[in-house]
């Protein structure tokens, strides 16, 4: 198997670990050239970044996502596009993967346009990630994780509820779901949990005084069933 990523980011080298013979993909041409057996698009505009540079979001998570997919497509590969639970809008919690999307920011309006163009070739694995997270990894945590690295106070919603899982753990996960040839859309997450709780318990790492708050309530959890039916569960 000839796994091609399409980003030497942290998600990618993660994901990369799993797997023998890894190329890095930077265009659709370079598709068609080395011929991967699967196509795994890490690359994207995460969402610290992607509300605030519309226009590179959306050539990046949608344009640029469908396009490499295109060219995997000709050549009979496997894509595997990492979505988010963002495609969903917090209002009902426990989205499956048959649950209709209705996203509340740019990111996730990006990400529903690049896995949508993907479902539309066939052949594909959409995996819809929970709240993804590790010290470094640019997403809804990252703002909180540098706070407590300073060992400053922090506030956290207790009204914010979502499925949390480590880069580590989803990487493992997502080769395993490649090498046992599952297609379709998976939902990734671990179970349900507050930001607050999230944040409690990363801030007894690094000593920082978490505080509670009741905010806004958003519920966006994800549903397993599917995941924990294919013979996964998740530790974190």
């Amino acid at each position: 198997m000839i796994v091609g990523v399409t980003s030497e980011g942290e998600l990618g080298e993660s994901i990369a670990n799993f797997f023998d013979n890894v190329i890095v993909i930077t265009s659709p041409q370079k598709v068609i050239e080395e011929k991967p057996t699967v196509v795994i698009h890490t690359f994207e505009i995460p969402y610290s970044e992607a509300n605030k540079n519309k226009t590179l979001a959306w050539n990046i998570n949608a344009w640029y996502a469908i396009n490499i997919a295109r060219a995997a497509n000709k050549i009979k590969a496997v894509n595997v596009y990492l979505s988010t639970f963002m495609i969903f809008d917090g209002k009902k919690g426990y989205y499956s993967e048959t649950s209709t999307p209705n996203p509340l920011n740019y990111y996730g309006l990006t990400k529903l346009v690049g896995e949508s163009g993907i479902m539309s070739l066939g052949n594909y694995l959409i995996i819809r990630l929970g709240l993804l997270y590790s010290m470094q990894y640019k997403g809804l945590l990252f703002p909180f994780i540098k706070t407590m690295i300073k060992r400053r106070k922090i506030k956290c919603n207790v009204n914010f509820y979502v499925s949390p899982i480590t880069v580590s753990e989803a990487s493992e996960i997502i080769s395993s779901l490649i090498k046992k040839e599952i297609r379709g859309v998976v939902n990734l997450g671990g179970k349900r949990r507050s930001i607050y709780n999230v944040c409690k318990e990363l801030g007894e790492m690094f000593e920082t005084e978490v505080i509670p708050y009741e905010g806004g309530y958003f519920d966006f959890s994800l549903d397993s069933w599917l995941l924990n039916s294919l013979g996964f569960s998740v530790r974190s």
